[in-house]
């Protein structure tokens, strides 16, 4: 039994609880919302296919097609989710046994089997209105509720009509395959009455169109498919009606011309051979018209209805830096050394207290560094990036909940996804301290936008700086003891300004022509971008500058749409920005001194980029995923994209940290 994924939880909120069975989908799993206690289907999908860029794209291509079909005989499809290693497709949970369970059981009457008709006809007929095939008929898709009634699911890799079909995402038996799908030709609503007719056929005869039991390689299955014709479903099972054994015949021809064309065909065609009208066909499955399927409901063990959850808004700091460590591991010391110091600095302290002279009491911000200078000394080159392993590092981000922005940060493989800040006031904007030790953001919760700094190792927020303006898009020099930001004095355009690390010094470096939206420190320490607006709201240029504020250097040329974010690349010979139409952004990488570009993303409307601290991935935002912000990450190549979250509000403006 596949066990990779058993026990853990995905997108730090799917906890998958079963596995069930293999699909033509891939490995079927049951799953608990920990946010809602809800139950989910969870098709993991094979690593062949999570790791082919194409593949993903061709999914999620359709994806919000599919998203929006609602019928009571189809179940309902989630979407496409990824996290760095792994994708999976989620669809209502269905709970109850599947057709599998049934064809374990004996042959039912073809009155029964007609209530299968009914549903998985009309099921498929949504499909097809909306211009889709299904194409991956199995009985483990469908499945019967406690109500009775009968649900089709797998409609995630559905093939759009009048184009070849999708690829096949798991290595499944060709058992309900058509024999144009075999052969390579256009498939056809007949494609998908061929598929349920064989379901249909087995149901009555409980056997597989060969009149026995299924081959088991898939050249067997082939051949059968193409060349034999099955026997009569009346031979097999003396008590089905001759028309209805008929009609099932025809609804299996090999020739799709010569096959009963459509649902609304087989339907009428089988309950016709039975003279039942359709609309006195059960829509749900009873004891008196379903013994069969009734009897396996009865003893079926249906899943306790799922507990309401609280979600506790007001978590202390304390608790939820709880499974936030510092990036620095701290040496263990004996307990005896804090006692002996807390005595010694008592009596300093004492010595002082009584001999000092009285002096006025002066307020100064929290030193964070042990010494910082009022005058920013010259920058230095960085050393090498240092290594971020493959899934290693944390990322913090903007959150927004409710009415307020607030400030996340999660692993980067998806899990501890925790909230940091949570209060009636906005907090975004979130960046590391070089080292990793601390936090800086902008919130406005004493009025307007400071900076705070949280320090992971004390677990408590300091104020940085104190009522200069409205602070936003901070950034740290590379050696830490200066940060650049963009601030908003008055009614004056959005400016660059500087400050000492520990909110000493702030002073105005640069005043553009209209507001600066975004800033970022290059590597080297010798340069500033920034984004400027254009004077249209959400369009901006890019550019860069030396840090005294002089050397400006118009660098975007000939991208339309440019977002108010900027990130350096690891060498500083690039930039990482997002442009394109309303609604429709891309990541590009934009050359820092020629204006070259890359178009890195390709849809979804994607902003906000950055890189990891080695420059080997990116993470981004996105609004793909049902226009719901996420994070997502791709390699710097601009491969393999994978979903990092997935919240119901939105999560935006990612940094990294090793």
């Amino acid at each position: 039994m596949p066990s990779s994924i058993l026990g853990k939880t995905l997108l730090n909120q799917y906890r998958v609880e079963e596995y069930i069975t293999s699909t033509p989908l891939g490995e079927l799993h049951r799953v608990t919302d920990e946010r809602s206690g809800k139950s989910f289907a969870l098709v993991l999908l094979p690593k062949e296919i999570s790791d082919d860029l194409e593949a993903i794209k061709e999914l999620e291509s359709k994806s919000k097609k599919l998203q929006s079909i609602n019928h009571p005989n189809l179940a309902k499809y989630i979407g496409l989710y990824q996290t760095p290693t792994l994708a999976f497709l989620l669809e209502e949970w269905i709970d109850g046994p599947s057709l599998k369970n049934i064809l374990a059981q004996t042959t039912l009457r073809a009155e029964e089997v007609i209530i299968y008709t009914k549903s998985l006809c009309n099921a498929l007929e949504a499909l097809h209105k909306q211009n889709f095939l299904h194409l991956n008929f199995s009985p483990e898709l469908i499945r019967i509720n406690q109500k009775g009634q009968i649900k089709l699911s797998g409609i995630a890799n559905a093939t759009p009509l009048n184009q070849q079909t999708s690829r096949k995402l798991n290595k499944y038996t060709s058992l309900y395959t058509s024999p144009e799908e075999l052969k390579e030709q256009t498939p056809s609503p007949a494609s998908d009455v061929y598929s349920l007719s064989i379901l249909l056929y087995q149901l009555v005869t409980n056997k597989w169109i060969n009149g026995k039991g299924a081959p088991k390689s898939n050249e067997a299955i082939r051949k059968i498919h193409l060349d034999t014709n099955p026997p009569a479903p009346i031979s097999l099972n003396k008590n089905i009606p001759d028309n209805f054994s008929r009609m099932l015949l025809w609804s299996l021809r090999k020739n799709p011309d010569g096959r009963l064309k459509n649902t609304t065909e087989l339907l009428s065609s089988l309950a016709l051979s039975l003279q039942i009208s359709i609309d006195k066909i059960p829509p749900l499955v009873s004891g008196i018209s379903a013994p069969i399927t009734s009897a396996v409901l009865q003893s079926w063990k249906f899943l306790p209805p799922p507990k309401a959850s609280a979600i506790n808004d007001t978590i202390p700091l304390e608790d939820r830096l709880a499974n936030v460590s510092s990036p620095l591991p701290k040496k263990r010391q004996a307990r005896v050394m804090p006692v002996f110091f807390l005595f010694l600095f008592a009596g300093i302290f004492a010595l002082f207290f009584f001999i000092r002279p009285v002096e006025p009491a002066v307020s100064t911000l929290p030193t964070i560094t042990p010494f910082v200078p009022n005058i920013t000394p010259p920058p230095t080159n960085t050393s090498e990036p240092r290594p971020t392993k493959e899934f290693g590092g944390q990322i913090t981000f903007t959150c927004t909940r409710g009415d307020f922005n607030q400030v996340c940060i999660v692993n980067r493989d998806g899990s501890g996804y925790t909230q940091i800040t949570d209060m009636e006031a906005s907090n975004y904007y979130p960046v590391f301290t070089p080292d990793g030790t601390s936090l800086l953001f902008a919130s406005n919760r004493n009025g307007p936008f400071d900076f705070f700094l949280l320090v992971f190792s004390q677990r408590e927020i300091i104020p940085i700086t104190n009522n200069i303006g409205n602070v936003i898009s901070p950034d740290y020099s590379p050696d830490g003891r200066q940060i650049v930001f963009a601030n908003k004095v008055g009614d004056n355009p959005t400016a660059i300004w500087m400050v000492n690390a520990d909110g000493l010094n702030p002073r105005l470096i640069y005043t553009g022509a209209r507001d600066i939206v975004a800033v970022a420190w290059s590597p080297n320490g010798e340069k500033i971008a920034y984004a400027m607006s254009m004077g249209v709201p959400q369009e901006y240029e890019i550019y860069t500058m030396d840090v005294n504020g002089r050397n400006h250097l118009k660098v975007s040329q000939g991208l339309l749409g440019i977002g108010g974010s900027v990130d350096w690349s690891i060498d500083g010979r690039s930039l990482l920005i997002h442009a394109g139409a309303f609604g429709d952004k891309n990541i590009f990488r934009i050359d820092a001194e020629t204006g070259d570009f890359i178009q890195l993303t390709n849809g979804g409307n994607n902003a906000s980029a950055s890189y990891s601290p080695d420059g080997n991935y990116i993470v981004f935002n996105s609004l793909r995923n049902d226009d719901q912000a996420d994070l997502y990450i791709m390699r710097a190549d601009r491969t393999n994209q994978v979903q990092l979250t997935n919240h119901p509000e939105p999560d935006w403006g990612a940094r990294w940290i090793d």
